[in-house]
């Protein structure tokens, strides 16, 4: 039976409700708490809580914040999926579907029921301004799954490589490059996909800008493979042939004419076969 719920991770964090519409929340903390809740699943102290999230508040203005986020997650997720006691706070298992269970599994091409992973950043753009406890909770859960993220970008993008789908492999290679900026993968897979979209030119603009970043921050050169391909682009080596661009051949000119192998002395060779 499919839960009720869904909660994305992996990218803008997202929940989900049984009719797979996104719920909204008029506070960014409440969201922020339910993401805490659901990837640290475990029993929590009120006062910890508040502190994370409310930092600046007094301890009776903290712990009220917090109860109305509380009770605005009972709203969206039913009473039963939160369980608060005076001091204490979980979120009870199986109320929400996580996505990083999935990458967890390593279940990223999914089946012919199950959709493929969206996998992107985790958390991605999605900062708390004046909770500093909670963006460096943050920051320590992207290092941690940082590795795995890499490794189902890597995966899909072959993937779209495979399928010629050029869109996708573009996207999920800034997805890539967005954890690690001077990931050689991804702009090696970023440049092919403009290259298979016919924009060499772009694809030698993403190179050199990479190559000059690569140098500056860490004093490396590109490896062997990814220098080959931009030689490759130069010489106009790596681009796909736009059937539009091709001449169209007129047969007018042949009109009348017996092909080769058509005229009637080979008549007698072809009934004798």
């Amino acid at each position: 039976m499919p839960l009720s719920h869904q909660l994305r991770c992996l990218g803008t964090p997202t929940l989900y409700g049984e009719d797979g519409e996104a719920v909204r929340f008029r506070v960014k903390k409440h969201l922020a708490l339910l993401a805490f809740l659901a990837m640290e699943p475990r029993t929590h102290r009120r006062d910890r809580l508040a502190e994370l999230l409310w930092p600046a508040a007094s301890e009776r203005e903290g712990r009220h914040s917090l109860a109305t986020g509380l009770s605005v997650l009972r709203a969206r997720l039913g009473r039963a999926g939160i369980e608060a006691g005076r001091d204490t706070v979980r979120l009870v298992p199986g109320t929400v579907e996580l996505d990083l269970d999935r990458l967890a599994a390593g279940d990223v091409l999914g089946s012919d029921i199950v959709p493929v992973l969206a996998v992107a950043p985790l958390l991605e753009d999605f900062d708390v301004p004046d909770a500093p406890g909670w963006n460096q909770w943050k920051d320590a859960q992207s290092a941690n799954w940082r590795p795995r993220i890499r490794d189902a970008l890597l995966t899909l993008i072959d993937r779209s490589r495979r399928h010629g789908d050029t869109r996708t492999m573009e996207r999920l290679a800034d997805s890539l490059l967005a954890i690690d900026s001077l990931s050689e993968e991804g702009v090696r897979s970023k440049m092919e996909a403009r290259a298979f979209a016919g924009d060499r030119l772009s694809a030698l603009r993403i190179f050199e800008e990479w190559k000059g970043r690569l140098a500056d921050d860490v004093g490396a050169q590109p490896g062997d493979l990814i220098e080959g391909m931009a030689v490759r682009l130069r010489r106009r080596g790596w681009e796909r042939t736009n059937k539009e661009h091709i001449a169209p051949v007129h047969t007018d000119q042949w009109k009348d004419r017996p092909f080769i192998g058509r005229g009637p002395q080979y008549r007698t060779l072809y009934e004798g076969w």
